[in-house]
């Protein structure tokens, strides 16, 4: 009896809080190969065999965000189907591949197949270890813990930044992308410490399954659900009263994922072309990053005391003005701290407009409610770095691609303070 009462304290002196741990590691594999991309794609445009241009270099980006855009679309149904677990192992092993591939490309031709094919991987990830992780967190705490996991992504891309700065001027870009293929190393380790969602457990009537997972981590035991008051399936989206909250949770998520990634895509792009050098460039990606970790994490605090659509829509207007204002300052210190604000408006808005949109469904569709979110917003994920190349490709002053990113940063402000009309509804 002695020992069964040890393995079952054994059992509960685990946290939630190392699971989030490990979906901020898995995050950040996939903000770094995402994000790395920014970092990659000067050098690219300077890879004179392959002849590129940067609307080529922009179609490569958009191509990813394709990939990402199938596979959130995918990967939500299927999280909710065959569980989250599954998913997440998939998604990691694919991407993992795809970006060993992407750095041994001979050919433009192969290298923008293999970042698709990453895409697939990244954009199932995405919205399946956030459903995890907002089913591991504690209610009162979900958006700042959602926000500390994802300080995961903000260190991929600052990690992204740095190794650009040390490698490419020597190495070229090739390294960038073959470490970005690191994380199947690790596989194994996920494999065995990655745990089933209880509350998705629960509405597979595996409830045994479910409570054990819940004590083990700390978690009350998820409430069963009858089969007759389940809703799945891609049309529980638009009944009892979701119609207008999910078309509105779209919006919000193109207009952010068109800014995260048109900034993060060719912000070092476009601030050589101001007339920086490569290095300050580069160190302009790690600005965006830094601020975006700094901002977000005041915003969740704010957003679990009060109303995370607020949150949400002040991010936005911050993100519109201060990418305005680098529009009207050329040199200074003043620039660096601009671009930290619009880390802030652009990465980190992103980051909470997942929390928002997760807390609109119940478990049995959440998957699905932010699967088909992503999925949508990632065509504003395409549009962001199809933008940038248009605009440079044109020969228009870089300052335009700013213009456009602060007047989409503004209807996105909209777009969150909309939600509140039908609050009852959404909530």
């Amino acid at each position: 009896m002695a020992i069964q009462d040890l393995a079952i304290i054994n059992e509960r002196v685990r946290s939630p809080n190392i699971i989030i741990a490990l979906c901020g590691l898995l995050i950040l594999f996939d903000g770094y190969d995402l994000i790395v991309y920014g970092a990659v794609a000067p050098a690219l445009l300077g890879e004179a065999s392959w002849g590129l241009t940067p609307g080529l270099v922009g179609r490569a980006a958009s191509i990813t965000l394709f990939g990402m855009l199938l596979g959130a679309l995918v990967a939500g149904t299927l999280a909710d189907r065959i569980g989250r677990r599954k998913v997440i192992i998939g998604s990691l092993l694919s991407f993992s591949v795809m970006m060993i591939g992407s750095g041994l490309a001979p050919n433009f031709l192969v290298f923008e197949g293999t970042r698709f094919l990453a895409g697939l991987g990244l954009g199932a990830l995405f919205p399946t270890v956030t459903a995890l992780i907002i089913e591991f967190s504690p209610p009162k705490r979900k958006a700042i813990a959602y926000s500390i996991a994802l300080l995961g992504y903000l260190a991929g891309g600052i990690i992204s930044g740095i190794l650009g700065m040390l490698l490419i001027q020597t190495y070229g870009w090739r390294p960038l992308m073959i470490i970005g293929g690191a994380p199947i190393l690790l596989l194994p380790f996920f494999i065995r410490l990655i745990p089933e969602s209880p509350e998705w457990l629960a509405t597979k009537n595996r409830q045994t399954e479910a409570n054990q997972i819940a004590n083990q981590y700390g978690l009350p035991d998820p409430l069963a659900r009858p089969a007759a008051q389940r809703q799945v399936g891609i049309r529980s989206l638009f009944s009892e009263g979701r119609l207008l909250p999910t078309l509105n949770a779209w919006g919000i998520h193109f207009c952010s994922l068109l800014l995260t990634f048109g900034m993060v895509n060719w912000l070092p792009t476009i601030m050589n072309k101001m007339g920086y050098d490569l290095g300050s460039a580069l160190l302009f990606s790690v600005t965006l990053n830094l601020g975006a970790a700094v901002g977000l994490l005041i915003g969740a605090r704010i957003a679990d005391r009060g109303n995370v659509k607020i949150v949400v829509a002040g991010m936005f207007l911050l993100g519109a003005c201060s990418i305005w204002l680098l529009t009207q300052v050329d040199q200074g210190l003043q620039v660096y701290g601009l671009v930290a604000l619009a880390g802030t408006g652009t990465i980190g808005t992103q980051i909470l407009a997942n929390v928002l949109v997760g807390n609109l469904y119940p478990v049995e569709i959440r998957g699905t409610g932010l699967g088909f979110s992503l999925g949508i917003g990632r065509i504003g994920g395409m549009i962001g770095p199809a933008i940038g190349g248009a605009v440079l490709g044109a020969g228009l002053a870089p300052q335009w691609n700013f213009y456009i990113f602060a007047s989409v940063g503004a209807l996105g402000c909209v777009l969150a303070l909309m939600t509140l009309l039908y609050r009852k509804k959404a909530d």
